[in-house]
């Protein structure tokens, strides 16, 4: 946390020193007052954030869906065997983006797992390419219960 603090110090002086002519000591002291609220935002789980009942319809819809017999998600407690566990999802589904292997066409994390519950050919994680339980589509299931499951998954550290 210090670390971290240290580092937005850093880079606000930093840019401080590439600005030409004076900065007022009050935009300085602004920009420094938010470094705790940023620093909290960071080192807080998106799941406090959350919305319990989008939260809790997603895992209704996990449930109901039975992503558990291949997935493991602690929350609703499944600890599936022939996919990629979705603990962490929200730190997981970014990395998936830069990964250079990664052949889909999402450009952010909501749109990946949308991606990957629609069309989950569209880049499989690695290590699970041979497995003979490849993801099905679930291009059956409505809107409301896409984004359901989005959401949830989502919010998952």
């Amino acid at each position: 946390m210090i670390r971290l603090c240290f580092i937005v110090l850093s880079v606000a002086f930093c840019l401080a020193g590439c600005i030409s002519g004076p900065i007022e000591p009050s935009v300085l002291m602004t920009g420094v007052a938010m470094v705790p609220t940023a620093i909290a935002r960071i080192a807080t789980p998106t799941a406090l954030h959350a919305s319990t009942a989008q939260l809790a319809q997603g895992l209704r819809v996990y449930r109901a869906q039975y992503c558990g017999v291949c997935h493991q998600l602690s929350v609703a407690e499944t600890a599936g065997q022939f996919g990629p566990s979705h603990d962490g999802m929200a730190r997981t589904a970014p990395t998936r983006l830069l990964n250079p292997a990664y052949t889909g066409t999402a450009s952010t994390p909501d749109a990946y797992l949308r991606e990957s519950i629609l069309t989950p050919e569209a880049y499989v994680v690695d290590g699970y390419a041979l497995s003979s339980h490849h993801m099905p589509s679930y291009a059956h299931l409505s809107r409301a219960e896409i984004d359901a499951l989005v959401y949830l998954l989502a919010h998952q550290r």
